[in-house]
Order: structure tokens, then sequence, then C-alpha cells
């Protein structure tokens, strides 16, 4: 089973540093590639030859689009991920960045929302958990009212991020206490957010690599499941549906397993290398919803650049250079292309919910140069960030952006 810890880590990097194609309605659908006017610099050109096939395989797997879908195009609230929390949140402009974000996706035509609301930040036994409830309650309003459906993700936070004691509170954990608190905060999360998906196990491996204690083995699919059983036991839904799954890099044996013996209301699905072995598992992961008659929501997708392989570089150095090359515009055409057969895709098999991570890039890229590569992480993304905030204010939109746009309505 591949262990990808930095995957989600390069991808949470690139939130944690913020401070037009048609749509087929019938027939078969196909994705042809846009073009761009940035050339792809001669360091990158293997890995986009080898990502622009793998996509080609990718929109293979279409089938017929179902006319007016309604499956829920969303995308991450990236102001919002549990691992920009701090003391004094509720002093910052944090909530206001991510309530100017929500309204942008609103008017992209989005009709959904994730935030990721990591544990343990909302126990009552965690530091200034109050202050953290009472951000999330405020956003999870705003997202209510602007008529959004609201998706969250309750992954643990990330120590190596994160700035919150969160090592010590990991280190007296066993998978009884792990459950058992994180049952608590899932209830607070329903009680407090009231969202209508909620995702309590996304990706074992990167669970377990995070949590890091011995007895929390969530790579064993006996174990994940286990844990489900554990966190679900009691708990009161009050209309929300609790989901769990993998991602597309993990043998779907796992997700088949979940689906038997727990009482998952959905499948939960990253999306990211799309490499034959990934796109095989997916195919498998649909099934297996499909046969257990059980719907599937995608919290996290986007276009994995750091390997071409199929299994994406799970040391920690592999996190920075994944959410500094992603800002390159020469990927453009490759996000475009792998959006609009994602969507595709999930329309056709009737996906309830799907989500982009990188929300970021529907507003800006920036031009690659040796110089700039040569750069540091920090530095290529404080340039990125300040073309995404200049975007944010003048309602400006990247070409993946003008794209989503097109496939949300």
């Amino acid at each position: 089973m591949k262990k990808v810890p930095t995957l989600s880590l390069a991808l949470v990097v690139a939130g944690a540093m913020l401070v037009g194609l048609g749509v087929t309605t019938s027939g078969t659908a196909s994705a042809t590639e846009p073009r761009s006017s940035s050339p792809v610099p001669p360091p990158y050109q293997d890995r986009y030859n080898a990502l622009r096939s793998q996509l080609s395989n990718f929109a293979a797997l279409l089938g017929r689009i179902v006319p007016h879908s309604p499956t829920i195009i969303a995308s991450g609230l990236e102001p919002a991920n549990g691992n920009l929390m701090r003391p004094g949140v509720l002093n910052t402009n944090l909530l206001s960045t991510a309530t100017t974000l929500a309204h942008r996706m609103k008017t992209l035509g989005e009709t959904g929302v994730t935030i990721q609301v990591n544990f343990p930040l909302l126990l009552s036994s965690f530091p200034d958990s109050a202050e953290y409830t009472t951000f999330y309650r405020d956003i999870a309003r705003v997202v209510h009212q602007e008529g959004l459906t609201l998706a969250v993700e309750q992954n643990p936070l990330f120590g190596n991020i994160s700035t919150l004691p969160v090592a010590s509170f990991y280190a007296g954990l066993t998978l009884q206490s792990y459950a058992a608190t994180d049952h608590q905060m899932a209830q607070t999360v329903i009680d407090v957010m009231h969202p209508t998906y909620l995702s309590i196990l996304t990706e074992p491996d990167t669970y377990t690599a995070v949590i890091h204690r011995p007895d929390i083995n969530l790579n064993s699919p006996t174990i994940g499941a286990q844990f489900v059983n554990l966190v679900m036991d009691g708990l009161q839904k009050d209309g929300t549906l609790v989901g769990g799954g993998t991602g597309s890099w993990i043998n779907p044996s796992y997700d088949q397993l979940l689906l038997a013996q727990t009482p998952i209301d959905y499948l939960d699905m990253h999306v990211f290398p799309i490499a034959q072995s990934d796109l095989s598992n997916m195919t498998s992961q649909v099934s297996s919803a499909a046969a257990a008659h059980k719907t599937i929501v995608v919290t996290e997708c986007w276009l994995y650049k750091q390997s071409a392989g199929g299994t994406p570089l799970d040391n920690v150095q592999a996190a920075p250079d994944e959410q500094k090359i992603e800002t390159y515009s020469f990927w453009e055409p490759l996000d475009q292309q792998f959006l609009t057969t994602m969507v595709r895709y999930a329309r056709s098999k009737k996906f309830a919910f799907v989500s982009p991570f990188s929300t970021l890039n529907f507003f800006a890229y920036q031009t690659w140069t040796s110089a700039l590569d040569a750069q540091s992480s920090q530095l290529v993304r404080a340039a990125f960030n300040q073309k995404v905030q200049a975007a944010l204010s003048s309602g400006g939109l990247s070409a993946v952006g003008k794209t989503y746009q097109h496939l949300a309505v």
C-alpha cells in the first residue's frame, strides 16, 4: 500500500501560505486539451508529456454524460483549512478572507464548498477550542446563507504545519481514545456546522503518518473499518450524511471493506495521481460503490505533478516542491483538461459531489522562469499569492477558473 503523507501536505501548505471549455450534455464525451501560450520548460517536458498521456487515458473512461446532472460542483475553501488556526484567529482577517472566497465561489457558479475542520480543534479539552468552534460556526453560516452545499473533511492536524500543541495531544492516543474523541468532534461539527456531508476518513495512509502512533495503523483496512464503526457508533447525525473512503492510489479492497462492514452513507474518493494503476483503482471504487448502492463524494481532487509514475512521493522534501511547481502557468492546459474530465466523469457516474482542492489556481498562475524556479518554495508561493490576492480584489480569473466556471453551469 502506498504511503503518501505529503500528498495532502503539499496541497495543505499551498492554502496555508495564503494570508473556457464546453460541457457535453449528451452523447459520448471527450476532453480536448486547451492550448497554452506558455511554453513547457525543458526540465518539465517529460513529466508534462507523461501527464498529458495519462489525461487521455482518463478521458477514455468517460461514458454518456447525464443531462442536467445533479452533481454538486464545489471546491475547497482554503482559508478555512484547520491547519491555519491559531489562538486569536477571530481577531485576524482570516474569517473575512474565507467569506470573500466563499462569495467568489458562488459567483463562479459553484453549488458547494468543502472545508477541512481538523481534529482535535473542536474538542473542549483542546486549547482555544471555543474560538475555533466559533470560527467554523460563522463560516458555515456564510456557506449556508449563500445556498451552497457544505461538505466537511474531518482530517487530523498536520503536526509539521500547525503551530498548535498537537504532537503532545497525539502522543497519548490509542485507537480507542482516538475514535472516541473523533466521535466527539464529529458530533460538534454536526451540531455547529450542519454539513450535508461529513467525511471522517479520507486518506488512511496520511492519517496514520500524521497521528504517528504505533497502535493506530489505519493502513490496515480492518483497523480502518473498526475506527469508522467506533466513530459512527451512537452519532446523532441530524440529517448529515457521514462517509469515508480512500485515495485512488490505494488498493480498492480497502473501500470494499468499508462499504461492506461499516454504515457509511457514501464513499469519499480522493483523486490526485492518474497513472493507469490509479485509474484502475478508481474504476473499481466506483463499481464497488454502485454495487453497494452508495453514492460517491469527491472532497479532494487535483492533478498531482510531482510524480508522473502513479506513486506520489512520500518524503517531506517533496511537499514544498509540489506546491511550488503547481503555480506555473504552463500547467494550465493540463489542469483545465483534468478538471473538465473529472467533472464529466463525476456527472457520467452520477457522483453526488465533486470538489477540486487548489481553488487559488482559479484566480492566478505565474509564468515560469529559470530564475523563479531557482527560488525557494516559500518565495515562489509568496509571488504567486500576490497575484492571487490581486485577482481576488479585481475579480479576475485564470483560464482554469474560467473553465471551472463554464463547467459549473
